[in-house]
Parts: C-alpha cells; sequence; structure tokens
C-alpha cells in the first residue's frame, strides 16, 4: 500500500479509502508502492497529487486500449517492443 498524507484538514479513513478507489479507478493500473497521495482539503473541496508526479500512457493497440503493457499477451508485446516510436518536433 502506498502511503496517503493529508494537508489542510482532517478526513475519516472511509474519505481516504474513497479517493484511494477514485485513483485506482480513473487510471486503471496499479499503483506503484513508493508513490505518495497528497489530499490537500480546501473548504469543500479536496486537490489530490502525487509523489513522486507519475504520467499516464495508453498504448493503442489494433482493436481495444489497455493502459499498462504488463496486461498485453506475448504476441501483442512483441509487437509492441517491433514498434517504432514516432516523433513530431
Amino acid at each position: 500500500m502506498f502511503k496517503v498524507t493529508v494537508k489542510g484538514g482532517i478526513l475519516s479513513q472511509e474519505e481516504i479509502n474513497a479517493y484511494i478507489f477514485y485513483t485506482k479507478k480513473k487510471y486503471g493500473i496499479i499503483l506503484p508502492e513508493h508513490l505518495e497521495m497528497i489530499l490537500e482539503v480546501d473548504g469543500d473541496y479536496v486537490n489530490i497529487s502525487y509523489n513522486p508526479p507519475f504520467t499516464y500512457h495508453a498504448y493503442r493497440s489494433t482493436d481495444y486500449l489497455v493502459n499498462d503493457t504488463r496486461k498485453l499477451n506475448p504476441s501483442k508485446y512483441d509487437e509492441l517492443l517491433d514498434k517504432v516510436a514516432h516523433t513530431i518536433e
């Protein structure tokens, strides 16, 4: 389980669990254990940030999206490794 820090107020464990669930549902990934979720209470709102910041990458295959290449079967993973990355400058 990763670390959760609450700043600027108090949240119940139930609310903290709801924010963890929201993050896992939003990103659909197994979150790294070294990740720290920072919940900043601002009145009726809570700002969520992460330390270290992480980025979300989606891999588009032929007919479906996966958000973690570990979910690919061996053939699709080999196909991913053979692809050439194209960049726009």
